[in-house]
């Protein structure tokens, strides 16, 4: 009997973590007297959306639609380096946060109230509306943003495409700041993860319209329009959770089923590199004004819209774009090998990201420094590889050889999931790969 009660709560545990990511959840078991009581729902939700990439992908290979390896890597990567430098200013934001609150709020309302939750619920997705709205309307905030688009993709990886800027300088709780006059610092915080989670089952064609339900909230349907660089796909459906905020403001757009909807920037980038992809658009700002003599457009170009050329109004002209951009979706052309051997490299950078969440707060600067450098340097190389850059064999070999190096120095990382033994076997094992593929090409050009 004890067993069957053992499975039944495992079973409902389960079913609340999937929950977590639609918003269905209890406002009695997600309402805490302060922040430090919080629990940390992304990286509880982290195996349930992994569970769900596979199985997207599982279907969408039965349905026969290609899957782009390279891409899909390459917005995890950009997820795990967003997260991972926003550990380091998330605790500064908070106190900000708690601050405006404690010294300014206008109103007391209870933290353990359900008034409190619906109404932190709705505020904080306002506020995610401004800061959305923001980051395609202001050209500084699109050259960070523009990361989470350049995805020619729709999937549920998509979702973890997120720009590092955003997280090294938490540019969406600027916009929950006004939030904290009425709002609980402990109920921000469990919101404000709650609708980022919930952003994430949207990435997805395969779950499509969702009927009258659509009247409140942000759906599939309407977030591939959002996605799409569609002439009438610009600039519309901002909203987190909710679409109400779009069709107050005037920036909702319903999907058409007369275009087949292209997903992707404008002018779509043909490279998988993680670190370009976060820097390459401030040159094309820039680009637009190179040739100015008016000073004025130098420093304007970065708070007009990201449509804007000297001559036109603020945003731009959308008239200007192609009603349907034309394109072939860009695919690495590497090995299915070289392909297994990256994914498995993404495995265990996932895995030691996972650690570095968990332990953060207790881990020293050098070991911090050290993971952190570990895992930009890793995914870095990865992207290199499918971009087939080269410097990809001297950046790969040189993260083996040295990581191996640091970790002995280190006298290991006891408190990872990674044994000693099982981490040197890992990167020998990877270092050896990499030599062998380095003397085959070599071979092969020679």
């Amino acid at each position: 009997m004890a067993n069957v009660s053992d499975v039944s709560l495992s079973v409902a545990d389960v079913a609340e973590h999937y929950g977590m990511l639609l918003y269905i959840i209890s406002p009695s078991k997600t309402s805490f007297p302060t922040m430090e009581d919080c629990p940390d729902y992304l990286q509880k939700a982290m195996p349930y959306m992994v569970t769900l990439i596979l199985l997207e992908a599982v279907i969408n290979w039965w349905l026969g639609k290609k899957h782009n390896v390279a891409d899909s890597v390459t917005s995890i990567s950009s997820g795990l380096i967003m997260t991972m430098v926003g550990m380091l200013t998330h605790g500064f934001m908070l106190s900000m946060y708690s601050f405006v609150h404690e010294h300014y709020r206008i109103m007391d309302l209870p933290w353990d109230s359900p008034v409190t939750w619906v109404t932190t619920a709705i505020l904080v997705d306002l506020g995610y509306y401004w800061f959305h709205r923001a980051s395609h309307e202001v050209a500084l905030l699109w050259s960070v943003h523009q990361v989470h688009h350049s995805s020619e993709e729709f999937n549920l990886t998509t979702a973890f495409r997120q720009p590092v800027f955003q997280g090294l300088f938490q540019l969406t709780h600027w916009f929950y700041l006004p939030a904290a006059l009425v709002v609980p610092p402990s109920q921000f915080l469990v919101h404000s993860q709650f609708v980022f989670l919930f952003q994430f089952w949207i990435h997805s064609e395969l779950i499509g319209d969702i009927g009258p339900l659509g009247w409140i909230f942000n759906t599939s349907t309407f977030h591939q329009v959002h996605h799409g660089s569609n002439r009438y796909c610009l600039d519309k459906n901002y909203g987190g959770f909710l679409s109400v905020w779009d069709r107050m403001f005037g920036t909702f757009q319903d999907l058409r089923s007369d275009q087949e909807t292209v997903y992707g920037l404008i002018d779509q980038p043909q490279f998988f590199n993680v670190l370009k992809h976060q820097f390459f658009y401030f040159k094309c700002i820039q680009d637009k004004v190179a040739t100015s003599t008016n000073w004025m457009d130098q420093v304007t170009v970065w708070l007009k819209g990201p449509g804007w050329f000297p001559g036109l109004p603020r945003l731009g002209n959308n008239d200007l774009c192609p009603e349907i951009p034309e394109r072939k979706i860009h695919y690495s052309t590497i090995s299915i090998s070289s392909h297994i051997y990256l994914v498995i490299q993404l495995v265990g950078i996932f895995i030691i990201h996972d650690d570095l969440s968990r332990l953060y707060g207790s881990m020293t600067q050098g070991v911090t420094l050290a993971v952190m450098t570990f895992i930009l340097w890793t995914l870095t190389s990865i992207s290199l590889h499918y971009d087939k850059h080269p410097l990809t064999i001297p950046l790969e070999l040189s993260r083996c050889a040295m990581s191996l190096a640091v970790y002995q120095m280190m006298g290991g990382w006891k408190e990872g999931t990674f044994t000693a033994s099982a981490f040197t076997v890992w990167l020998t094992a990877s270092l050896v790969i990499t030599l062998v593929t380095s003397f085959t090409t070599k071979k092969k050009t020679a």
